[in-house]
């Protein structure tokens, strides 16, 4: 009788014990502020290029294009200001991964677009910072890099026919972020070159997505599958001029929607019989 009691009284004691273990569990968790806790540390892959040959290249056409944050659909790349969640902005994103020497950066010069010489960020914001604040802690002046002022994202591309595959394909060389100095006027500070690297960076990065809150995109995909609006500002030419330095106003804006129709209607022409 008494081993009864002794194994009823453990029991109570363990089912006692148990329950207030889960209860200050339960007590110390924060609470969640949403469905579900977002798990912001999930590796994507960034979407894998095809494959590409030279002998199968049979038509290619460098251009380069404006991504401008202020249009709506453009907006997210600037927002948000400050990190919050698991959302950062798409400058921010560059610029810690630049100073962790994780991507490839080099300086940009406006008489040929190539990508030579490349630079640390330290050497780079000794050159370009722009303000200057009083920190007690050193009991020096320190310099500083405006970065709400990059308000648009300059893109150098291929636009090439692969015969194998018959089809017009896109291939996205490097990006540079642009900086507005003053009253309409802006300036590419560097170009980030875009590799495997910079694309497996920006697939950890998340995109906000409109449509669905619930199935967050990445920057490696917004690329990829070319959710932006844009505008070229220059074509590969011998001249190596851009589209402003013959054309202005609405000749501009005329003259960037002929060099986009242009590579549509080279697609399109070779299927007519």
């Amino acid at each position: 009788m008494k081993k009864v009691f002794a194994i009823a009284f453990l029991i109570v004691a363990c089912f006692c014990g148990n329950t207030k273990v889960s209860a200050q569990s339960i007590l110390d968790e924060n609470p969640n502020e949403g469905l579900y806790k977002q798990d912001g540390t999930g590796y994507y892959r960034p979407m894998q290029y095809p494959s590409i040959r030279e002998a199968d290249v049979m038509w290619r056409k460098r251009i380069w294009r404006t991504i401008d944050f202020r249009q709506k659909m453009n907006q997210v790349f600037y927002y948000p200001t400050e990190t919050h969640y698991n959302w950062t902005r798409f400058i921010d994103i560059l610029v810690e991964a630049w100073k962790k020497d994780e991507i490839k950066v080099y300086p940009f010069n406006a008489k040929k677009d190539e990508l030579e010489n490349e630079i640390q960020y330290d050497a780079w914001e000794r050159l370009y910072a722009d303000d200057s604040y009083w920190d007690a802690d050193i009991n020096d002046s320190v310099r500083e890099v405006r970065w709400q002022d990059f308000e648009r994202l300059n893109i150098m591309e291929d636009w090439y026919f692969d015969k194998q595959r018959c089809q017009l394909m896109v291939r996205i060389l490097a990006i540079g972020p642009v900086k507005k100095q003053g009253e309409d006027r802006y300036t590419q500070m560097f170009w980030v070159s875009y590799n495997d690297t910079t694309r497996e960076l920006l697939a950890k990065s998340k995109f906000f997505n409109r449509g669905n809150a619930g199935a967050p995109l990445n920057y490696d995909q917004i690329f990829m599958l070319r959710m932006f609006d844009s505008y070229i500002y220059k074509e590969e030419n011998p001249y190596d001029r851009t589209i402003i330095s013959y054309a202005q106003g609405r000749d501009a804006l005329m003259e960037s929607e002929r060099i986009k129709q242009e590579i549509i209607d080279f697609e399109q022409n070779l299927w007519e019989y």
